[in-house]
């Protein structure tokens, strides 16, 4: 569920598409398909009276601001390593809060990614009463690996991994990839000219 290197020259060469989108649209999954078959149960229509508990307890969290959630996602999909950067050096959530604030991005994938936010943590709460930032990573990386099993849960993930390369491989005027770090990870040499910052594309589309 990593990204690698190898995997990103590989799409930069043009070879193969590595995360492909989900064929599936984003509007025609719920919370039902994202939950149901990563944990053998039908959202939170059969929960427990204990966990139902355990769910409002936890109220506040599931609504407050989702990107310490998307943040410590992000870290799983493509950690720091010694030898590279990881999502925090390439300011993925940075990135992403940009694109997502953008009006040019489509509201039902910009609803997508938030909702899905909120299901992991009612997910996480059911299977360990905590939200998932809050669990250790072993057990985030378990909710991850079973809510991949699932077509919304894959889609889910895919879209944040095409955000994470568009982090790592677009030009610093868009908010990631701070001063080409991971342009020099690659051996990628950018395009010229570059775009400055009063004519990013999404600026350009709105004039």
């Amino acid at each position: 569920m990593r990204i690698k290197k190898h995997n990103v020259k590989c799409l930069l060469r043009g070879k193969h598409n590595v995360f492909p989108r989900s064929k599936h649209g984003s509007e025609s999954i719920g919370r039902r398909t994202f939950l149901s078959g990563a944990a053998g149960f039908i959202a939170t229509l059969l929960l427990s009276p204990v966990i139902a508990r355990t769910v409002k307890s936890h109220a506040s969290a599931l609504t407050e601001d989702p990107w310490q959630t998307l943040s410590v996602v992000q870290d799983h999909l493509f950690p720091s390593e010694a030898d590279s950067p990881g999502a925090k050096e390439i300011n993925a959530i940075s990135y992403l809060r940009n694109m997502l604030a953008d009006l040019v991005t489509d509201t039902d994938e910009k609803e997508f990614i938030l909702n899905g936010v909120g299901w992991l943590n009612e997910l996480a709460i059911e299977r360990h009463e905590a939200v998932f930032a809050d669990l250790p990573q072993l057990q985030q990386s378990d909710l991850l690996q079973q809510i991949s099993k699932t077509t919304a849960g894959r889609n889910w993930i895919s879209k944040l991994i095409s955000y994470l390369l568009e982090a790592l491989l677009s030009d610093p005027v868009y908010g990631g990839n701070p001063d080409g770090i991971g342009w020099k990870w690659l051996e990628h040499r950018p395009g010229y000219p570059r775009p400055p910052m009063n004519k990013r594309y999404y600026d350009l589309l709105k004039i």
